[in-house]
């Protein structure tokens, strides 16, 4: 009986990542400026919002720019769709700030789907979404800097 009980608790250590990685989606936060300083955030938005308003996010998760690396973990939402956007923000403003143009980001930025700011501005919604359901490994996020 006492090999039953042990068979039991192992399956059971087995399987409780497998259900808690199924309800989370990890995100990696690639090429950081580590010199730059401040702090990654990583912003998850399910579309109103995106990507330029911060107060829409469902989700926003910080951490100090401490490596070229960086993972995050996030809660799968019922949403079919999701969006995420990085910003090395290195003033700690939570916000983007922008360079003498006044228009363009002076801080690194990157966005889910493998899409980055363009000559017209960042990309919609639409182009940055993946479908919640199709997401088995993790997101990776590239930061690009001015």
């Amino acid at each position: 009986m006492k090999i039953f009980y042990q068979i039991l608790a192992g399956l059971i250590l087995i399987t409780i990542p497998l259900i808690v990685h199924a309800e989370t989606i990890n995100v990696e936060v690639e090429n950081i400026m580590v010199s730059r300083g401040g702090n990654v955030m990583v912003l998850l938005f399910t579309g109103e919002g995106f990507p330029i308003k911060h107060d829409k996010a469902l989700t926003v998760k910080t951490k100090p720019a401490s490596a070229e690396r960086l993972k995050f973990l996030f809660k799968k939402t019922p949403s079919k769709h999701v969006a995420f956007k990085v910003l090395h923000d290195e003033d700690a403003n939570k916000k983007v700030s922008k360079n003498w143009t006044g228009i363009w980001p002076k801080e690194g930025l990157g966005f889910s789907n493998g899409r980055q700011m363009s000559a017209i501005g960042p990309p919609n919604f639409e182009e940055a979404k993946l479908v919640v359901a199709d997401i088995t490994d993790s997101v990776t996020l590239i930061v690009t800097y001015p």
